[in-house]
This record gives C-alpha cells, sequence and structure tokens, in this order.
C-alpha cells in the first residue's frame, strides 16, 4: 500500500484539456439562451405579461406567503428636516415584512401646486446607503426642481448593515423561499408608499440607482408598469456577459433559474416605449464597463425600440469624467436632462444644491426597533419549519417517490458512460482525465494487488495528507474531483451561476460521482463501491448518490458532521464554503435523516464520531 507522503498533492499534477474554470464558463455559455429582441409588437405585449407573472411566480415571490406580499406595510414616521425653504426631508420606516423594517427619507418639494413627479432611488452595495453623498445631492436637486424623492435603505448597508453578506439570502432559498425576494418586496413596497401620495403625479413616476441601485431599477421597472421612466446606472448586463467578461453581482442579482425565465436584455426590452436612459462608465472599475455591457443591453434591445417607433425615447450615456463606478455629477446631469425632457420639467441640468444640505449619515438615520430581524434568523425559522414538516419514509414506494423529488430538486443530470484518459502513469499509479457529460474531471486511480475492496474517494480540500480517514482505507483508492471541489476547484461567483441557469452545482456533482462509481465498477470488476466523502460538499454528494442509487454502493463514509441540513443555518455556513449545499428547496424535500432511509443495505459511517455503524435494511416495512 502506497505511503501517505507518495500520495499528497498527486491530483494537482493531472493536466486537464480544458481548465475547471474554462469548463464552468463554457457550461455556462451552453445552458443561457441567446437573446433575440422581440419586434413583433402584438406578441411582445401578451408576452410581457406572460414573463412578468412568471417572474414574479417562479423568481422572485417563489414561497413567499400571500398575506406577507400582499400586506400593506406598516408606516412609523420620525423627525422633519428643513435644509432648505424648498422643501423637507421627512424620515420614517416601513416594514417590508414581518418585522424587518426599511429605513427610509422623503425629500417632499414645498410650495409647488398641482401634482408633482415623482422619483424612487434606491442604492447600491455602498456602505453609507441612504446617506451616499451621491444620492443625497440627487434628491436634494430632485426636491429643489419639483419631483418627490423617496430614498429608501437597500438591504445590508448603513442602518441594516447586519445584513451586508447579500449571499446569506441563499439559506433562504433552501428552504423554500425566494431569497431576492426580500429584495424585491422592499422595493415594490417603497414604491407602494410613494404611489400613494396625495400629492404624486402617477403618469410621471421614474426610478434610477447606481450599481446594485442600477440592478433594482431594472428589475422594479420591468415587472412594475407603474414606473413610467427609467434611468440604470451601471447595474446590470446580460447572463451571457456576465460569464463572457466576470461580471457576477451576488445573489439577488443571479437568483435560482432566471435565466430560464427573463434575462436582463428581456427586462429592458419589457421598458418598451417608456422612457429610457442607460448610462454606464467607461472605466468602470467595479463592474460593467461600458465597452462590453452596451452591446449586451442596449444595441441588442434597440429592434424593439425600433418596432414601437420609440428610439427617441431609449438613449445610452457613456461617462468618461471621471469615468469609474459613479453617479457624479456628468451622470447626474444627463439624468436631469432626461427627466426635464420626458416629465416637462423646465430646470437647469445641474446641480444647483448647497453644500450644507447634504448631512452626515448620523443624522439620516431613522433608527430600528428592538424587535428588528434579519435574513438569518428568517432563514433559520424557515429552515426548521420546512424540517419539521418532513416525514420519513417508511415503505419501498415511499421510498421510490422520494428519490423522484429527490432527483428533481437538485436537477440531476442524465450523464451517459464515463471514458477515461491516462495522463500519466508513476509507480503503478494511474493519472487520469474522466469525461463525464461535457466534464473532464481529475482522477488519481492507487492500485492495491491484496485488498479487493475499492474505494471511490472525493475531498474537498486537495491535500491527502490531511485526511488520514480516508487514507487509512484497505483496498484500491481512485480518488476523484468533482465539480467546486479540490482538483477541481473554481472562483464561487461563476459556481454561483449554475443555479442561475436553472441547475444545481449538488445535482451535477451526484451525477458525476454515479457515473464515476459505475466506471470504476466495470473497470475494476467490483461490482458495489465503498465511497468516502470529506469535507461538506463531498460528503453531503456522496450521501444523495447513495440514497438515489443504493444498489452501486457497499459502504459509505463521511468525515462531516451530518445530522441535519439546519446546520447550515444555526452555523450560518456562507456559500464560499459550501456552494453545493445551497441547493434551492432541498429541505422541502428531504434533510439528512429522510436521505440516509434511502440507504437500503449500505453500511453507513462517520469516521471519528464515536457511534455505530449504520445500515437499513432494504424494503423496512
Amino acid at each position: 500500500m502506497m505511503k501517505t507522503k507518495e500520495l499528497a498533492g498527486l491530483n494537482r499534477k493531472i493536466v486537464l484539456r480544458r481548465s475547471p474554470q474554462r469548463q464552468v464558463e463554457e457550461f455556462l455559455l451552453s445552458q443561457v439562451p441567446r437573446f433575440k429582441a422581440p419586434t413583433n409588437l402584438r406578441r411582445w405585449k401578451h408576452e410581457i405579461r406572460r414573463l412578468r407573472m412568471a417572474a414574479l411566480s417562479k423568481i422572485y415571490l417563489r414561497g413567499w406567503p400571500r398575506k406577507i406580499v400582499g400586506a400593506r406595510p406598516r408606516i412609523v414616521w420620525g423627525e422633519t428636516l428643513r435644509p432648505d425653504p424648498s422643501y423637507i426631508i421627512r424620515k420614517f420606516r416601513f416594514e417590508a415584512f414581518p418585522d424587518y423594517w426599511i429605513p427610509t427619507l422623503l425629500y417632499e418639494p414645498l410650495g409647488r401646486q398641482g401634482k408633482l413627479p415623482a422619483v424612487l432611488n434606491p442604492n447600491g452595495h455602498h456602505s453609507g446607503g441612504k446617506a451616499a453623498i451621491y444620492k443625497q445631492i440627487r434628491c436634494a436637486n430632485l426636491a429643489r426642481r419639483g419631483v418627490l424623492a423617496l430614498n429608501f435603505e437597500f438591504i445590508g448597508m448603513s442602518e441594516l448593515g447586519g445584513d451586508i453578506d447579500h449571499d446569506n439570502i441563499g439559506l433562504l432559498d433552501i428552504a423554500g423561499r425566494a431569497g431576492v425576494g426580500l429584495f424585491y418586496l422592499a422595493m415594490r413596497k417603497a414604491l407602494d408608499l410613494l404611489m400613494a401620495h396625495p400629492r404624486i403625479d402617477t403618469t410621471r413616476v421614474g426610478m434610477t440607482g447606481l450599481s446594485g441601485g442600477g440592478w433594482q431599477t431594472i428589475v422594479l421597472s420591468a415587472l412594475d408598469p407603474r414606473i413610467t421612466l427609467s434611468v440604470p446606472v451601471a447595474g446590470y448586463t446580460s447572463f451571457r456577459g456576465s460569464v463572457k467578461h466576470k461580471d457576477i453581482g451576488d445573489w439577488e442579482q443571479t437568483p435560482p433559474d432566471q435565466a430560464t425565465v427573463l434575462d436582463y436584455q428581456g427586462m429592458t426590452a419589457m421598458l418598451a416605449p417608456r422612457p429610457a436612459l442607460l448610462i454606464l462608465n467607461e472605466k468602470d472599475d467595479c463592474c460593467f464597463v461600458a465597452r462590453h455591457t452596451k452591446p449586451e443591453i442596449y444595441d441588442a434591445v434597440r429592434p424593439t425600440w425600433r418596432a414601437f417607433g420609440a428610439l427617441d425615447r431609449f438613449e445610452f450615456y457613456s461617462n468618461r469624467v471621471p469615468g469609474t463606478h459613479n453617479y457624479d455629477a456628468d451622470n447626474r446631469s444627463q439624468f436631469y436632462r432626461f427627466i426635464n425632457r420626458h416629465f416637462g420639467l423646465k430646470s437647469p441640468t445641474h446641480d444647483t444644491h448647497r453644500p450644507d444640505e447634504i448631512y452626515p449619515e448620523s443624522r439620516l438615520n431613522v433608527g430600528l426597533p428592538p424587535e428588528q430581524t434579519s435574513v438569518l434568523v428568517m432563514a433559520r425559522q424557515c429552515a426548521h419549519a420546512a424540517a419539521r414538516k418532513l416525514t420519513m419514509p417508511e415503505t419501498a414506494l415511499q421510498r421510490r417517490q422520494l428519490r423522484r423529488k429527490l432527483a428533481e430538486v437538485i436537477r440531476l443530470p442524465r450523464y451517459g458512460r464515463a471514458t477515461a484518459r491516462i495522463t500519466r502513469r508513476r509507480k503503478g499509479i494511474r493519472l487520469m482525465e474522466l469525461r463525464v457529460g461535457p466534464w473532464l474531471l481529475p482522477m488519481t486511480w492507487v492500485p492495491d494487488d491484496f485488498v479487493r475492496a475499492t474505494w471511490l474517494i472525493v475531498n474537498d480540500q486537495p491535500n491527502f495528507a490531511e485526511l488520514s480517514p480516508s487514507l487509512r482505507v484497505q483496498g484500491t483508492r481512485v480518488f476523484l474531483d468533482v465539480l467546486g471541489t479540490s482538483g477541481f476547484d473554481v472562483e464561487f461567483r461563476p459556481l454561483s451561476m449554475i443555479k442561475t441557469a436553472g441547475q444545481r452545482i449538488l445535482g451535477i456533482q451526484v451525477a458525476q460521482i454515479l457515473a464515476a462509481i459505475r466506471f470504476v465498477a466495470k473497470a475494476s470488476g467490483t461490482p458495489r463501491l465503498c465511497v468516502s466523502g470529506n469535507g461538506p460538499c463531498s460528503a453531503l454528494a456522496c450521501l444523495v448518490a447513495g440514497a438515489l442509487e443504493p444498489s452501486l454502493f457497499r459502504r459509505i463514509s463521511v468525515t462531516w458532521e451530518l445530522s441535519t441540513l439546519t446546520y447550515l443555518f444555526d452555523r450560518a455556513t456562507r456559500f464560499p464554503e459550501a456552494p453545493s449545499l445551497y441547493c434551492p428547496d432541498l429541505l422541502t424535500v428531504a434533510d439528512i435523516p429522510q436521505m440516509m432511509a434511502l440507504l437500503e443495505d449500505v453500511e453507513y459511517v462517520q469516521p471519528g464520531r464515536c457511534v455505530r455503524t449504520e445500515k437499513v435494511r432494504p424494503f423496512d416495512k
């Protein structure tokens, strides 16, 4: 049997014909549909209604109770600031969903007659949030122009900074509730409040924001026709553009399955024929550089606006000064010019505020109540509620039904027969490239001529020497690196887009393991393999694979605490730490106990736990 030091690092020497990063990018591009601008207006108008309903039901409000979605937000008013005789700033907070309050500022013009136009102002990933200087300046200038300006806080920023890790909303997705729904409900209910203002002119309602504020602008403007003018600034690109130019945002910007329903190019087309100005920056130091993004979201969608005869309402501007990720004076002047034209305003196209109208952040704080909840708390509550509803499969029929549901929720691919290519031999060890469907995986075959058992070993991390439980096994050892693990490690942002394209990381891993088991079993002449999963991702993938096809397994050994998926929520496990565990809706179908109940006639071991080996008898009851 080969010594531990001789095995350490072997997988890292396997040179694949295509790097893991390139494979993931190519896979994503193969899954995301190409966009074709709609030009049949009659058909497109019907399609817009269908797309809005589908996007809300399948993406943005999936799993959210109707009573929460339809509830009128409670409001608590605070103090009023008087920075100038021409307007006031009214502080308030509103309840977007139970016990989650959004601090908000309403810039309200004074001394104006008649109905007033209005602009909804979201902000992006800027720690100052609603107090960001560029945003204060814009709202103050809107109020000076006689425009109602609602400045609401972005989840994770300023007073809501406790939720700064936006990928935590993926925990809600695991429990069956769309994480992006938090953001959608917050902005939609902010719009509800603005539309309820007694002075608003409902035919002149705009929305604009930078970065994450630009993302909010395109989403709400596309899905809510009450927005009559839209100016997103450096906030999004197409999904294909995201992959090609590595402009991949947080979880809410790439929610599960969105690419299968509605890409951002389609959202942009849904704005037509309403006025829309797309602003990008030429030297953007964050994302969405103009030369990359303009072809994706402006040029590609112009045919739709042309078909509406509305090209004069669809504009693009590329900022050069400063040209970085900004909504500074030059971009604001373009916005003022645009609303002057389409809202019928006669006001300057430059900033007119005084410096003393811009407040320090502390002066704009609204305050949150003691019962304010958080994304993690909501996710934990949803997870434990989902787990309590699950029942154990006690009959053969119930097991078959659960296997079908489990395969569906992980979107299990059906790959054909795996093939292998030997890349190198060393002292009897074979370094191999295993082809499974579209994937080329590193595999190391370490034979043992004295022990008949064959082990397939899957590791989260590449250093074999640190994984003593798996190295002490007796028999032929086949080390396999599946998607997102060990020698097939990929930066977590592209991995996060797999769920956006309608696939699941966990499902791909399970399919790769099952294909590898069949290959190894045939090559070794071993009908049932022993399988070891080391680390959270590998352990869960091996367990799910065994639950789906137990006849391929003799034994499953996992070196990770696998008792319940609710541990993910209680420990606040982050997506980059265990990306495949962030499988949407998984906890609505099965928790660890239900999966273990499917391991018919398979030994289940957790080394180091000091507990008896478990073995589920086939067809109990």
